[in-house]
């Protein structure tokens, strides 16, 4: 038989600590808070202020202009429409350019109503690029 001197010792737990989990929860909420941040921001609608400091973009070819007067009349290539008649054109030029951008081009002291129907109809159209013409500040 083979004795011990000093007895029988308890052996000490070890302690350990598993950072695994703790890891992948951090990454976890890095990724919650990255896809979130986005939808705090106020949603893109292709408004821009009617004056503003930075360069306006130029209108290209395949911009489809849409004008709001002052008074309220809604004009598409220089005539003017009344809403049905903006629908049925805006249609007609959907089927040929479905990616088109419509170019909202308001007076400074348009209605805002008569904006937002026009920017209704072209996206009840198919319409999903909309943009608010600027006048540079010089």
């Amino acid at each position: 038989m083979s004795f011990r001197t000093g007895g029988f010792r308890e052996q000490k737990p070890t302690v350990t600590l598993d950072l695994t989990p703790l890891i992948d929860c951090i990454f976890q909420l890095l990724i919650f808070f990255l896809l979130t941040a986005s939808f705090i921001t106020t949603p893109n609608l292709g408004v821009e202020l009617p004056k503003a400091s930075a360069k306006a973009s130029t209108t290209q070819q395949r911009d489809l202009i849409v004008v709001v007067t002052r008074k309220g009349e809604i004009q598409y290539e220089g005539s003017p429409l009344s809403q049905a008649e903006l629908m049925k054109r805006l249609k007609a030029v959907h089927k040929e350019r479905p990616n088109a951008r419509v170019l909202i081009q308001a007076d400074r002291k348009a209605y805002h109503g008569n904006v937002v129907k026009v920017m209704d109809v072209a996206k009840s159209i198919g319409f999903r690029r909309l943009g608010v013409a600027i006048q540079s500040r010089r």
